[in-house]
């Protein structure tokens, strides 16, 4: 396992930047061959450890990638709780990617792995301002769902929303459907009932969209998974976004508002 770490801040243990066996020639930087995942580790857990363990596996048998010889998340996380402890809060970054070089034909599947560990702090609760790409939108890939190391679409999607100065920006499918957010999956209400994209339409498989979706079946609130256009979402009353991190309310998209009351329920995953 390779790991990166950066300083951290307090109330975690100060450590100075490391970097063991950091290879810069290798197919992830080469051709973004290969998968990721961002976790958040809290109390001495790595949180959703189990579906992070799963979608792991999928993106890796999407990708015809083998998983032997990898780092466990039980492993990572003994390694994490030992070196910081219980109090701290850590954003992990695991990236893993086909080994060797070669062109694109790869020579071999097997994989290899980096860790990259930062501090961890929750984001803004409410994005003011959000609108609808009209420029940029999910293509369709039998590894759309997948966290690829390939994310170019969702880095111009950033850059154009920061050009724009706005808080958010919603991308639509190849066939015109909403898809997602910049950087994480989205949900609305309307009548009691709660919305969001099937993954036929290229979204990310968010594990916080899994654990909201899980979520709300269980307390036997309404959910519809589908395809719907952009007045499907400005008919609602309230829209929010999804990623590990928590959820964060839409207030404003084009001239319409929207509610950000608190959802307890959801928002407690995160906690």
């Amino acid at each position: 396992m390779s790991i990166i770490e950066p300083i951290l801040l307090s109330p975690c243990q100060d450590k100075q930047y490391k970097e063991i066996d950091k290879q810069a020639a290798n197919r992830a930087s080469f051709f973004g061959d290969g998968i990721f995942e961002t976790m958040i580790f809290s109390n001495g857990k790595i949180r959703f450890a189990k579906a992070h363990e799963e979608r792991m596996n999928l993106g890796l048998e999407k990708l015809k990638i083998q998983s032997q010889g990898l780092s466990s998340l039980g492993q990572l996380e003994k390694f994490l709780l030992e070196d910081y402890g219980k109090t701290c809060n850590l954003r992990i970054r695991w990236n893993i990617f086909r080994a060797g070089l070669r062109k694109y034909t790869p020579q071999q599947s097997l994989a290899e792995e980096t860790i990259m560990i930062a501090s961890h702090s929750s984001p803004p609760l409410i994005k003011n301002s959000a609108y609808f790409s009209s420029t940029i939108n999910v293509p369709f890939s039998p590894w759309a769902n997948c966290k690829t190391l390939n994310a170019l679409t969702y880095v111009m999607a950033n850059i154009e929303r920061n050009e724009k100065k706005m808080d958010e920006v919603i991308l639509l499918d190849d066939k015109g459907n909403i898809s997602e957010a910049g950087a994480a999956n989205i949900f609305w209400i309307k009548d009691n009932t709660f919305y969001t994209p099937s993954l036929n339409c290229n979204c990310i498989a968010g594990i916080g969209r899994r654990m909201i979706i899980e979520t709300i079946k269980k307390t036997g609130r309404k959910l519809n998974t589908g395809e719907y256009n952009e007045e499907n979402l400005l008919s609602a009353e309230q829209v929010f976004t999804s990623n590990v991190t928590g959820i964060a309310y839409i207030k404003k998209i084009k001239e319409t508002d929207f509610d950000t009351q608190p959802i307890s329920f959801i928002e407690d995953l995160f906690i």
